[in-house]
């Protein structure tokens, strides 16, 4: 009941104030303007809310605008005072329904918002989607600036929110393609909501408590140390990689993702560094400044037992990368996995591409006790290499062909600066685009028949000159190591070529018989 007094109160004034604005602006005697109003427009998303309310407030939290009823396609329009909009203002709605695209469900709509900072608004438009409201929520609630709000939820979720993109669930139509990609990060929140269990209507909850939850900064579950609920629901510290994994889940979802963007078309994600299993705690620690790139990349899992946060030692831990690209996945090449012996694990990654805008997605799982075990996934991003060091070189066979996805192509031997003291070189051979066993003598491999023969013998050699060759020495497990090569000069640049000879066939830049330069890699090198 007081809300409805309160209501029938603004409305009261509403009608006073249009009354006396007429009279007023009837009189020959007012010398006065009438007040000028702007149109402000645009789309209430989570899929299309339909008959939803929508008012403006100012600054303050006062309205300054509607209400006003939002039409079957989720899109409202309302008069704003012209001088409302040089200061600070958001956009609320509440109400409505719409078709989860998760679940299928129609659905009631909870709190949506958008803030907009006074001055910035462009052709009267503001979107409101999970995005915005997560930003709005910072200001209004957490009393973070317009700025550090943006900048936070960039932290947090890898883009900035634009209110004057129209989020769309829908195939491309010419160039729409911001509007399906916001479109696309909406459907994410209501994918992320079913993923964790959670009914269709608890995503608007589930929006209220990433934002309480990032108002220490992190997306992490907890504000400061106390985690953060939303009614019976308590937010997962993993909560970020959760994020990204309903993203990454959405790209070959057509039945609930209709945007046909593939994985190219998606920025890097904000790699979340921990993600839980059923029985473990699993956190990704960088090794190194750089992070991971194109080439050698080094790093550990730190694994703890959720039961009581102990640390895990002794578990069988292997990795798995994966690059999720515009028609196809690969994976990449990986070294062993050392247990440490503290419940930390280090592993590496030979990485045959970048990741990002144009590329893909990198995913790495972390697979503890086999494949019927628990497995951790977090998605890294891929940095290109830098300088003039090469990282990787490749060289292919002649009559040694695989399976292609069109066929048979020559099988693929990539070499690649192992970067340890000397010159040392990790070598891997393509089965298939999941499968790089790194190559030693014995090494099983699977030819286009899918017949098994073994790698034996292996002949790596290494020169600085092309006339000198010095053997380099097999380590196992794919590490091949060279030592007493002339002519290279500690803190210059120098050039190291290599030849590969398996099972008495030379492996040429071009997979054509060796002939001059063809017959090995190139390696650019500062010793």
């Amino acid at each position: 009941m007081p809300s409805a007094i309160k209501l029938n109160r603004f409305s009261l004034f509403i009608i006073t104030v249009i009354l006396f604005a007429a009279g007023c602006s009837s009189s020959s005697n007012d010398n006065q303007a009438p007040a000028t109003t702007s149109v402000v427009s645009g789309v209430i998303f989570a899929a299309p809310v339909s008959h939803a309310t929508v008012v403006v407030k100012d600054g303050t939290g006062a309205t300054i605008a509607g209400p006003v009823s939002t039409n079957n396609d989720g899109t409202y329009s309302v008069d704003v005072p012209t001088t409302a909009l040089a200061s600070d203002f958001r956009v609320e709605s509440g109400m409505g329904t719409f078709t989860d695209e998760a679940s299928g469900e129609t659905t009631t709509a909870g709190m949506l918002a958008a803030y907009v900072t006074g001055g910035t608004v462009t052709a009267g438009i503001v979107n409101l989607d999970p995005s915005t409201t997560i930003i709005c929520d910072l200001v209004t609630k957490s009393g973070k600036t317009a700025g550090e709000a943006q900048n936070i939820f960039n932290k947090a979720f890898g883009y900035r929110p634009d209110i004057s993109i129209a989020p769309k669930n829908a195939p491309a139509s010419g160039s729409d393609t911001p509007q399906r990609l916001a479109g696309m990060r909406a459907v994410a929140f209501s994918q992320m909501t079913r993923d964790l269990g959670l009914t269709p209507d608890k995503q608007f909850g589930l929006i209220e408590a990433i934002a309480a939850d990032l108002g220490d900064g992190d997306l992490d579950g907890k504000i400061s140390s106390v985690p953060v609920s939303s009614g019976t629901f308590t937010v997962p510290e993993d909560i970020q990689n959760r994020y990204e994994r309903s993203m990454v889940s959405l790209v070959t979802n057509t039945s609930v993702n209709m945007t046909g963007l593939s994985a190219d078309q998606i920025a890097s994600l904000p790699f979340s560094k921990v993600a839980l299993t059923n029985s473990y705690r699993v956190e990704y620690i960088p090794m190194g400044m750089m992070g991971a790139v194109q080439g050698k990349t080094m790093f550990k899992v730190k694994i703890t037992r959720r039961s009581d946060g102990s640390a895990a030692p002794g578990l069988t831990v292997s990795i798995m990368p994966i690059m999720h690209m515009a028609t196809m996945q690969h994976s990449s090449p990986i070294g062993d996995v050392l247990d440490n012996g503290d419940g930390s694990y280090t592993c590496t990654v030979y990485y045959l591409m970048a990741s990002g805008m144009g590329m893909g997605i990198s995913e790495l799982d972390v697979i503890i006790n086999g494949m019927m075990g628990e497995t951790a996934t977090f998605y890294p991003a891929v940095g290109m290499t830098m300088g003039s060091t090469t990282v990787r070189a490749t060289l292919k066979g002649q009559s040694d062909v695989i399976s292609s996805m069109t066929g048979t192509e020559k099988r693929a031997y990539y070499l690649f600066n192992d970067g340890t003291a000397g010159f040392s070189l990790f070598i891997a051979a393509k089965d298939s685009m999941m499968s790089y066993p790194a190559l030693s003598g014995g090494t099983l491999l699977q030819d286009a028949a899918h017949a098994s023969w073994v790698a034996n013998p292996i002949t790596v050699l290494a020169s600085t000159d092309r006339t000198n060759w010095s053997a380099a020495t097999d380590n196992a497990g794919g590490h091949w190591s060279v030592s007493g090569l002339s002519g290279l000069v500690s803190g210059q640049t120098g050039t190291i070529y290599v030849k590969l000879n398996v099972n008495g066939e030379d492996k040429t830049t071009d997979g054509n018989a060796a002939s001059g330069s063809n017959a090995y890699a190139v390696f650019i090198v500062t010793p």
